[in-house]
C-alpha cells in the first residue's frame, strides 16, 4: 500500500490530467487501475474538497 504521500502526488498528477477537481469526473476520467474517491477519502480520513486542498492544487 502506498503512503499518504504518494497518494496525494498520484491524486495531484491525474486532477492536473483531467483538468478538475471534481470527485465525479475523477471516478470518470482516472486511468484503470487507480483507486476510487471514496477509497482516497477513507485512507486518509478526510473530505474529497479537503483531500484536494492537501494536493496544493488551485482550484
Amino acid at each position: 500500500m502506498k503512503s499518504n504521500e504518494e497518494t496525494l502526488e498520484d491524486l495531484k498528477k491525474v486532477l492536473f490530467r483531467i483538468g478538475t477537481a471534481k470527485q465525479v469526473e475523477y471516478d470518470l476520467l482516472k486511468k484503470k487501475g487507480q483507486i476510487y474517491s471514496t477509497t482516497i477519502c477513507r485512507r486518509l480520513k478526510l473530505s474529497w474538497p479537503e483531500v484536494v486542498k492537501q494536493t496544493g492544487l488551485n482550484v
